[in-house]
């Protein structure tokens, strides 16, 4: 399963994205939007317009931000997500 995260320099909350992913063994594709921006646009249609960062996809499925992705552990559904 392909996972793709988008990511800006200095973000905290791309940080604890990444952190979650990396405890859990998830390799992943980082887009970083400061060294790609033109992925920016590219980012706002496949996440029905959200701008802000971090934006997961799992195999092109948009997930969300970070507080997603961590609600998602909490109640144990990203592993069954994942297929871990």
């Amino acid at each position: 399963m392909q996972v793709t995260i988008y990511t800006k320099k200095f973000c905290p909350y791309c940080d604890k994205a990444k952190l979650l992913l990396n405890l859990k063994k998830i390799n992943f594709t980082e887009i970083n939007l400061n060294q790609n921006p033109e992925k920016f646009e590219e980012m706002i249609k496949k996440s029905n317009g959200a701008q802000t960062v971090p934006q997961i996809f799992f195999s092109e499925k948009y997930i969300g931000d970070c507080e997603k992705i961590y609600e998602l552990n909490a109640q144990g559904k990203l592993d069954q997500l994942l297929g871990i």
